[in-house]
C-alpha cells in the first residue's frame, strides 16, 4: 500500500489535471444535454456589453423555472415575462431598477445563473447586461447555536447585500421583515427597497406581503364570491406576473386549504377586518390633514375622503 500511494503521489499533478478535465467535461455535457432536452422553448442568452449609454437591464420573455419540467406540472406551468430596466420600461416609467412583487408569490429567478455559465435558458427571449454577483435573501431560519434569531439572520444577510452589491448585481429578496413587529418590518423593508432602487440602483426582485410598499392596485388573481366570509370565497391564482399590486394576500384562503379550524379562521377574519378599518381610518385622516394644509384644496378629493370615512 505504501508503494502504491507513493507512486500515486509521484504523479499527483497528472491525476489532478485529469480529474479537473473530467469535471469540466462533465459540466459541459450536462449543460449541452439540458440545452437540447429542455421542455419547451430554449434560447441562447444575448449578453449586451455595457456602454456609457447602456444601463443594466434584464429581459426574460416566456421564461420558466429551470428545475421544473413537464414531469412535475405537465402543461399547466405558466411562463412569465420579467423586465427590469428595459428600454421600453424606461421610456414609460423611467429607470425602474427594482421590481416589487406583491400577492401570492413563490417565484424563483434561477435563469440568470445558467446564462452566466454559458448555458441555454428555458425562455423564448433572454437579454441582459453582465451580472457581477447574484445576491439572495430567501427563506427563514435561525442560528440557534450562535444565539442568532431568524430576524437577525435576515438582517445580517441584507446588510451584506447592501454593503457589497453594485449597479451590475442581481438581488433577490423574499419577505424581508417577517421576524419582527409589522410596523418595524414594514419600515425596514421600505428603507431597504429605497436603498436598492435609488442608491445602489441594481436589478432587484423584492417579494413582499407588505402592501403599503406599493402604490397602484391591479388584480393578479381572480376571486369568485368575494365577501365578508372567507370560507365562501373561491380563489384562482393566475400565476401570471403582471404590472400592478395585488389588493391583498388572501392568507385566509391558505388557512382554509391547510384545514385550520373554521372557527379560528372566522375569528381571525373578523380581527383582520378591525385592523384594516383602523388602518384605513388613520390613512384617510392623514390625507385630510395634508389636504387641509394645501393652499388650494381639491373639493372633489375632500368629498371622496369624507365618503370613504362615512363608509368606514
Amino acid at each position: 500500500m505504501r508503494r502504491l500511494f507513493y507512486n500515486f503521489d509521484k504523479n499527483y499533478k497528472d491525476w489532478q489535471s485529469a480529474v479537473e478535465c473530467i469535471a469540466v467535461l462533465d459540466v459541459l455535457l450536462c449543460l449541452a444535454n439540458y440545452s437540447q432536452g429542455g421542455d419547451g422553448p430554449m434560447c441562447r442568452p444575448v449578453i449586451v456589453l455595457p456602454r456609457e449609454d447602456t444601463h443594466p437591464f434584464l429581459e426574460l420573455k416566456g421564461s420558466r423555472h429551470p428545475c421544473i419540467t413537464k414531469t412535475f406540472f405537465g402543461d399547466d406551468f405558466i411562463p412569465n415575462d420579467i423586465l427590469i430596466g428595459c428600454e421600453e420600461e424606461v421610456e414609460e416609467n423611467g429607470k425602474a431598477y427594482c421590481v416589487l412583487v406583491t400577492g401570492p408569490n413563490m417565484g424563483g429567478s434561477l435563469n440568470t445563473s445558467p446564462n452566466i455559465m454559458g448555458c441555454y435558458v428555458p425562455a423564448e427571449v433572454c437579454r441582459l447586461t453582465p451580472v457581477d454577483r447574484v445576491f439572495t435573501r430567501l427563506g427563514a431560519s435561525d442560528r440557534i447555536m450562535s444565539g442568532e434569531s431568524t430576524f437577525f439572520v435576515e438582517l445580517s444577510e441584507t446588510a451584506s447585500i447592501l454593503r457589497h452589491a453594485t449597479a451590475h448585481s442581481l438581488v433577490l429578496v423574499d419577505e424581508l421583515g417577517r421576524g419582527t413587529a409589522t410596523f418595524d418590518g414594514t419600515a425596514i423593508a421600505n428603507a431597504v427597497v429605497k436603498e436598492l432602487a435609488e442608491t445602489i440602483k441594481c436589478r432587484t426582485l423584492f417579494s413582499t406581503h407588505y402592501h403599503s410598499l406599493s402604490f397602484s392596485f391591479l388584480k393578479a388573481c381572480m376571486v369568485e364570491n368575494e365577501c365578508e366570509d372567507p370560507s365562501q370565497e373561491t380563489i384562482t391564482f393566475l400565476y401570471k406576473f403582471i404590472e400592478g399590486a395585488c389588493p391583498k394576500s388572501y392568507g385566509f384562503n391558505a388557512a382554509r386549504l391547510a384545514n385550520l379550524p373554521e372557527e379560528v379562521i372566522q375569528k381571525g377574519h373578523r380581527k383582520a377586518r378591525e385592523f384594516e378599518k383602523m388602518n384605513q381610518s388613520l390613512r384617510l385622516f392623514r390625507e385630510v390633514c395634508m389636504a387641509s394644509e394645501r393652499p388650494t384644496v381639491d373639493a372633489e378629493a375632500i368629498h371622496r375622503l369624507l365618503a370613504l370615512i362615512e363608509e368606514l
